[in-house]
Parts: C-alpha cells; sequence; structure tokens
C-alpha cells in the first residue's frame, strides 16, 4: 500500500504562527515542513500518553550536569579542559 498524502488544516495563534515561522527559517524549511516535523516529532510522544513539562526537562537537565560538573571537577579535575573540547565537538558534529 502506497502511503498517501493527507490535508490537514489548522488554526495556530500568533505566537505558535510566529514561532512556527521562525523554526521553518531556522531549519530552511518551509511553514509546511516545519509544522510536519513538529508533528512527526511530537505525535508518538502524545500517543504513548506522555505529557512534557519543559521547565522540569530543563531543570533536571542542569541538575544533572550540575552534580556531573561537580563529581568529575572533584574527582577527576584533570580531565575538565578535555571533557569541554569533546562537548563542544559533540555539539558541532550533531548540533550544528
Amino acid at each position: 500500500m502506497i502511503d498517501q498524502q493527507r490535508i490537514l488544516t489548522v488554526r495556530l495563534s500568533g505566537a505558535d504562527w510566529e514561532l512556527l515561522g521562525k523554526l521553518a527559517d531556522r531549519q530552511g524549511y518551509t511553514r509546511a515542513q516545519a509544522a510536519r516535523s513538529a508533528i512527526a516529532m511530537g505525535i508518538r510522544f502524545a500517543d504513548a500518553g506522555h505529557t512534557f513539562n519543559v521547565t522540569r526537562a530543563v531543570l533536571l537537565l542542569e541538575y544533572m550536569q550540575a552534580a556531573i560538573d561537580v563529581i568529575i571537577t572533584r574527582d577527576h579535575g584533570d580531565v575538565v579542559a578535555e571533557l569541554l573540547e569533546a562537548a563542544k565537538q559533540r555539539l558541532a558534529t550533531y548540533h550544528a
């Protein structure tokens, strides 16, 4: 069976419209491509019954990062510069 595309029309608030436009510009997408990308990433998550609290997620990420920084600096201070460089390289490679 060939995957047939369907048309979906949605209404967005002005703020969401602007955010979608910024995402599209940043990624070099059309608004439609940006919307499809956002839906594709979120729909499976929502289908699994999950919700997402951005503030909590950021807080947890920052907490874990701070904990790791404390442990590494305390126990392995000699590798801090090397780890920072590796992190920068991974950022450039996977998140550019």
